[in-house]
């Protein structure tokens, strides 16, 4: 089963682990890399195209302007659709928060328990885990998510791991629109999932995975601002989705009625 893995990249000149990358790409295991830039002011796209040049596994996608994370997925998704023949296709943050070696994990998984849709990962503390997250975005997350199970109907953990891969065709379908949050994406993935293949296709088909390693970075992207902004996101994601969602239920439980 072949693989591809985005890595969506914003003014990441300095702080790319090209090395972690380089050690990884030598073992040709049948993984190959995205490396989507999404409109870097620095000279990350150089970075990259020096970084993938001596490996055929690795390429590099120039989505144009700045437009946000979402975007630049969702973009880098359709192009490998064009341009490349897979049958899995994820992504991870490029500071390596979630180690590269979590990758085999993922694909064992979607091989093993399937037919699944998704494999996502879940920073969950737990004993012989190492997951480092400062204790403030912990209890945000934790809040966030509660908030994100009502509005899914999901006994969902963690959506906004950065770290996810998906069965092609629920990748194609994810990507059909484009995601109405710059950040919060992540739980429009889960949404439009339910809304295409059903809720308890969606609850059978994705698996969420305790990660082994998470240690998170010092430079986050997502500041004050944004996280003032959340009430807003979810608000306007309840609205977009909560009722579909409501409606995919109510039409299967009248058929296990009938």
């Amino acid at each position: 089963m072949k693989t591809i893995i985005i890595i969506p990249c914003y003014n990441e000149e300095r702080r790319l682990p090209q090395e972690e990358f380089k050690a990884y790409f030598g073992r040709q295991n049948g993984t190959e890399f995205l490396f989507a830039n999404d409109g870097s002011s620095d000279r990350t796209l150089e970075t990259l195209q020096q970084l993938t040049a001596p490996y055929p596994q690795a390429h590099v996608f120039d989505g144009g302007k700045n437009q946000g994370k979402a975007h630049v997925i969702r973009a880098a998704i359709r192009y490998a659709a064009e341009h490349f023949e897979y049958d899995y296709i994820g992504f991870l943050d490029a500071d390596l928060a979630t180690p590269l070696e979590e990758i085999d994990k993922f694909v064992r998984l979607l091989e093993e328990k399937g037919p699944l849709l998704m494999v996502a990962g879940s920073r969950v503390q737990r004993l012989g885990s190492n997951i480092r997250r400062k204790p403030l975005r912990h209890y945000c997350g934790r809040m966030f998510a509660t908030a994100v199970s009502r509005i899914l109907c999901l006994p969902v953990y963690d959506t906004q791991c950065g770290a996810k891969l998906l069965r092609k065709d629920a990748a194609d379908i994810v990507c059909t629109t484009p995601f109405l949050s710059r950040w919060f994406f992540d739980v429009e993935i889960f949404a439009r999932l339910i809304r295409h293949f059903g809720y308890q296709a969606t609850v059978d088909g994705c698996f969420e995975y305790p990660l082994d390693t998470w240690i998170e970075k010092g430079d986050t992207r997502l500041k004050t601002k944004d996280f003032l902004r959340t009430p807003l996101e979810l608000l306007k994601l309840r609205r977009n989705y909560h009722k579909d969602i409501l409606r995919v239920l109510s039409k299967e439980k009248e058929t296990q009625n009938q």
